[in-house]
């Protein structure tokens, strides 16, 4: 009997955040899994497969998750693939996407590794410095390149001109080809092409369980912020992928994608992947009157990532989608108005979060009965202790006054966080009174390999002048407990 492999061009594997011997038997799947995978990968492979490539999407955590025996040896044995591309997006997955290219090339010694997203992008001299298991590194932006790449390794043809490209060539010379794409629509792409991810009806369903969101929906690309920790910034999109504006994609296009995760899954919510702003109220309001006219039944969980947010925009999210499953979030990280207006002089002139407007937030959630996620972080730049004290008070009361009935729907909600590569604050450590405590990826690499996974996954990477590693941990261990009763009484319990 003759056994054929089944032969694909491309597998795109999302890779675990750990690999440990006792990972699959005693360790309990939380949300520091991470599960998700980033908003680009469906569209990515979309593309080449519509350029007539095989193509897999594979997500690591998810299959061990479904099967603690399932291992990815076994599934390579039974597939012949060129290339495989790992996202390592989120420096989370520093540790798993390294001991995956490990495991792909002794599977397969000659098929190629390329790894892509803002983590990749930002350490892509580094990983090819010191892993020869990685071949090339898509920078940025990655539709195009990877097409390109992939069809130059089929072609067995020179990566010279392949845009966004950083790889080792036959001399084992690292090579760094020009950041020259950035996606000028996204409204060509598809994002819900769900048929080419192993067991995706598991995924819509696991999502929600493990992480608390059914599905992240692209609404767009690019960001006009700088938040202090965060590398998905202006400033941080412009080094990594040469983007310097915001593009959004078609309300109609949105519409489309809601109406084929419906057709498909039973799920409650959509995550929407772009916030809200001055600047984009406009759309937003567009694009929930299309919601409406379709009367879906599906949630929808919102950022709100500046104020203010009026009241027609409450009204307009009211009448979107039903109370269960559906939450707006806003993240000042400190109400302390003296640390706001410090963050704001050094990268962010925008970040601001009045207290008037944090109320009206909180009296309209309240008039509108839909959950309201307030996040609050231990460890921000300039924080002193007078400052946390005043923060836990704050949620102290808020759990008071809202915390004993499932009517009341304000959460405080909190997490330690990670100075994000790219990010102002890592850029620039000195000037936000922080000291990074790693220096290069195989540091990074290690740390996360040694990090416990809890509830929360961020890892902490720094210390405070203020606030040392461990402090910032048991802080915020102990705001999350003390305002747990908030969570528990608002949220998926509630309904109209």
């Amino acid at each position: 009997m003759v056994f054929y492999l089944k032969k694909y061009d491309l597998l795109l594997i999302h890779p675990p955040r750990v690999l440990r011997p006792d990972y699959r038997k005693n360790a309990k799947f939380i949300r520091g899994t991470f599960l998700f995978l980033p908003m680009g990968v469906f569209a990515i492979a979309d593309l080449l497969e519509k350029e007539g490539f095989g193509v897999k999407i594979l997500n690591y955590p998810l299959e061990q998750y479904l099967n603690r025996n399932w291992k990815l040896t076994n599934f390579l044995k039974n597939i012949d693939f060129k290339v495989c591309g790992l996202d390592l997006h989120w420096i989370h997955n520093a540790h798993g996407a390294i001991e995956v290219a490990k495991i792909v090339k002794k599977a397969n010694p000659n098929s190629k590794v390329v790894l892509g997203g803002y983590s990749a992008s930002y350490y892509h001299y580094q990983i090819l410095k010191y892993y020869e298991d990685i071949d090339a590194i898509i920078r940025g932006e990655g539709e195009i390149p990877l097409l390109k790449y992939v069809q130059c390794i089929k072609k067995n043809q020179s990566l010279e001109n392949v845009p966004n490209l950083s790889y080792r060539d036959s001399s084992k010379h690292i090579k760094i080809n020009s950041l020259t794409y950035t996606a000028k629509t996204l409204d060509n792409l598809n994002f819900t092409n769900f048929s080419l991810l192993e067991n995706a009806k598991q995924y819509f369903e696991s999502s929600r369980q493990m992480m608390g969101i059914s599905f992240n929906l692209p609404i767009g690309r690019g960001c006009p912020f700088n938040c202090p920790y965060c590398g998905g910034g202006q400033r941080a999109q412009k080094i990594l992928s040469g983007r310097e504006n915001v593009i959004l994609r078609k309300p109609e296009k949105i519409i489309d994608d809601i109406s084929s995760i419906s057709n498909n899954f039973k799920i409650p919510s959509i995550f929407f992947g772009h916030g809200t702003y001055p600047a984009t109220l406009k759309y937003w309001k567009r694009l929930f009157g299309l919601i409406q006219k379709e009367d879906f039944d599906i949630g929808g969980d919102l950022e709100i990532w500046r104020l203010p947010f009026p009241k027609d925009m409450w009204n307009a999210f009211y009448k979107t989608f039903p109370r269960r499953y559906s939450s707006l979030s806003i993240s000042p990280r400190t109400m302390s108005s003296r640390v706001h207006q410090k963050i704001a002089k050094l990268c962010d002139p925008t970040f601001n979060f009045p207290k008037k407007q944090i109320n009206d937030l909180i009296k309209n959630a309240n008039l509108y009965r839909r959950t309201l996620r307030i996040w609050l972080t231990v460890g921000f730049p300039f924080q002193t202790h007078l400052d946390i004290q005043k923060d836990f008070i704050f949620a102290l009361k808020c759990q008071l006054k809202y915390g004993k009935s499932s009517s009341k729907p304000i959460t405080i909600m909190n997490e330690p966080y990670h100075v994000f590569p790219g990010s102002p604050a890592h850029e620039s450590p000195e000037k936000f009174g922080l000291k990074l405590t790693l220096n290069s990826f195989p540091q990074i690499s290690e740390f996360f390999k040694r990090t416990k996974i809890s509830f929360f996954y961020n890892a902490i990477n720094y210390e405070t002048s203020n606030f040392s590693k461990m402090s910032i941990r048991n802080a915020n261990m102990l705001l999350f407990l003390s305002t747990i009763l908030t969570s528990l009484t608002t949220g998926s319990n509630l309904s109209d």
